[in-house]
Formats: C-alpha cells, sequence, structure tokens
C-alpha cells in the first residue's frame, strides 16, 4: 500500500457531524507506510477528546481493514482546516466580523441579527450587514429594502445604506418569485464576490448572518471569511439544543471563537395578565452555555412587537427602544463589545 493509497482511503472517513472527509477537512498531514504499518501526522483544531477519540478509532478501523497491520498516531495542535482554503478574504475596511449563526432554520436569527446590528448602530459604532443567507436572504424584508444596489465604473457593488447602516443581501437582486437552487460551488462563488467587490466603507462590526446549519456550504462560507467571532442563536427547545453543538464544532473547526449564546423565544408574557410562560421549554440555554463554557448573552421573549416591527422593516431597537427586548438586544451588543475587545 502507497501514501496515496492511504489518503484515498481516508477520504472515506467523514468528520463527525458532517458530509465533508477528515482529508479535505486538512486533520491528514502525512501519510507513510513502513513496514505495512501506517504513520500518520494528524493536526487537530479546538475538537473535544470525545470527538477526537472517534476520529482516531474511525481511521485506525479502516486502515487494519484495508489490510495494513498496525496505525501509529502523531498528533499536532492548531487549526486543522487552516491549509484547506487559502483563499481566506480579509476586510481592511472592517475592524470587526460577527457572524450569527444557528444549528437549524425557524429560530428568529435572521430578526436577531438585524436587530443586534441596530443595537450596536444606536451605540455610536459604524455597522454593516452583510446576509448571506443565500436559500432565504431576509435582509429586504427585515430592513424594508426595495432597491437594486448600483455598481461604481470600477464594478463595485455599493452597498444599499439605511438607518445609518451599510446593506448587503443577495435578496437585493432577485425578484419575491426568484427560486434560489444553487451547488455549493456557485454558493462559494457569490459569497466571495460579495466580499471581495462590495464598496464596504469604514466600519466598526459587520453581521454577517449565515445560513441555517452545519453543511458543507456554511463551512465553506466561514473558511473564507476573516472572523472575529461568533455567536449562536438558539430556541430552548431539545430539538434546536441538539444543533448548537453542531455549529459551536464547525467555528472550533476554522479557529473561530464562539462568543455566546443567544436564546430566543425564551417566554411569553401575556399582554393581558402579564403571566409569564416557557412555551419552549426552559433551561436549555443556561445548559447548552455551561456546557460549550461560553456566556448565554441573553434571554428574548416571544412576543407580537418583535415579529411585526421586522415584517415592516423596521428593528424593533430602533422603533420601540424601550421595550423589554430592544433593552436586551442593547445588554447583549454591549457583552459582545466587551467580549471582543478582551479577546
Amino acid at each position: 500500500m502507497s501514501d496515496i493509497d492511504i489518503k484515498q482511503i481516508l477520504s472515506g472517513v467523514k468528520y463527525p457531524g458532517f458530509s465533508r472527509d477528515i482529508v479535505s477537512f486538512g486533520l491528514v498531514r502525512t501519510a507513510e507506510v513502513k513496514d505495512d504499518v501506517g504513520h500518520l501526522v494528524l493536526k487537530f483544531g479546538n475538537e473535544k477528546e470525545d470527538v477526537r477519540q472517534a476520529i482516531l478509532k474511525e481511521i485506525r478501523a479502516t486502515l487494519l481493514n484495508a489490510g495494513l497491520k498496525d496505525v501509529m498516531f502523531q498528533i499536532e495542535s492548531g487549526q486543522a482546516g487552516k491549509g484547506f482554503n487559502p483563499e481566506t478574504v480579509e476586510l481592511p475596511s472592517v475592524r470587526h466580523t460577527l457572524a450569527v449563526a444557528s444549528g437549524k432554520g425557524g429560530v428568529g436569527k435572521s430578526t436577531v441579527s438585524a436587530n443586534l446590528a441596530a443595537a450596536l448602530s444606536s451605540q455610536g459604532q459604524r455597522v454593516g450587514i452583510l446576509d448571506l443567507d443565500v436559500y432565504g436572504p431576509s435582509l429586504p424584508v427585515t430592513m424594508g429594502i426595495h432597491e437594486v444596489p448600483r455598481v461604481t465604473d470600477e464594478n463595485k457593488l455599493v452597498p444599499v445604506k439605511k438607518f445609518n447602516m451599510e446593506l448587503m443581501s443577495l435578496g437585493f437582486m432577485l425578484s419575491d418569485s426568484s427560486p434560489v437552487i444553487w451547488r455549493g460551488a456557485m454558493v462559494s462563488k457569490m459569497v466571495q464576490q460579495f466580499l471581495r467587490d462590495v464598496a464596504w466603507g469604514e466600519l466598526d462590526y459587520m453581521i454577517i448572518d449565515l445560513p441555517p446549519g452545519t453543511g458543507d456550504v456554511q463551512l465553506t462560507l466561514v473558511q473564507r471569511l476573516a472572523l472575529t467571532g461568533a455567536v449562536i442563536v438558539t430556541t430552548p427547545q431539545d430539538l434546536a439544543l441538539q444543533d448548537v453543538q453542531r455549529g459551536a464544532d464547525m467555528f472550533g473547526k476554522v479557529n473561530t471563537p464562539v462568543l455566546g449564546i443567544i436564546e430566543n423565544m425564551s417566554y411569553h408574557v401575556c399582554s393581558n395578565c402579564g403571566h409569564r410562560s416557557a412555551i419552549f421549554s426552559s433551561g436549555g440555554g443556561e445548559r447548552e452555555s455551561s456546557r460549550l463554557n461560553v456566556p448565554l448573552l441573553g434571554k428574548l421573549p416571544l412576543n407580537e412587537e418583535i415579529m411585526a416591527s421586522a415584517e415592516a422593516g423596521h428593528p424593533l431597537v430602533l422603533s420601540n427602544p424601550e421595550a423589554e427586548a430592544s433593552k436586551t438586544f442593547l445588554d447583549i451588543t454591549a457583552q459582545l463589545q466587551k467580549l471582543i475587545a478582551g479577546n
């Protein structure tokens, strides 16, 4: 068995929780065969020990089944996937890039993104929003925008400006009925264009609204960006919380710190009697933040005002800054600024 054969065989070993294999992830630095014994140098990132052991066990079983007598490992630490994509994009005019992600759809990630950006802007920060949720771009709705970005003589897209923020979304260039049916390579190309071919101004923060989930497309997106950190949005029920760990693992693979968790739809307050109900269970955000060793940045209520403001294209933080949820958004952004300043 040759060295090339080992990598070909290991390309069939998937990274736990993803469809991409460990070779394309950059885990396998070198692979040699001497006297029917495989000698592998692996480079792990921020994986937990149980994930590492699962990968080692699967590699050993795969190579022994392929005919090797034994497998020897040498482990290096660091960012395992760093060498996979050398085309990491830098945004020199942007001080901090903050990804807002979710393990699944339907948790209010885009509404949270819009209000976080608005909160930062209201605190005197220069803010932009990049909507990379290519399959369901929502920025045109949450910001009430119905115009196509203009193009400069240098073929640069000019961000749409509203509420003193710079905004860019694929949704600005689609009709309401246009389906978005793209493969990963097309998405990756679009992301590069939005980063390299957009005339972003001088920004303190760029909020990046990522697609929900942790598939190959999302991983490619975060690998192309030089991210300051990430925030994961979830809801309290177990169905949503099961996907939070995958999101955290994805950011760990690209050496991006998860700054904290936001629990959306955490509770509902009756407008008539003031009774507070945990409609989607409770305590999930605390458990996940403890398990991931990151702060629970805040709990947001499930109420009509947040949804109505989003559908009206006017973030709640700006339309009603005295609302309880608005104050929570402002508190979350204050925490994020402190966390980022401390990194």
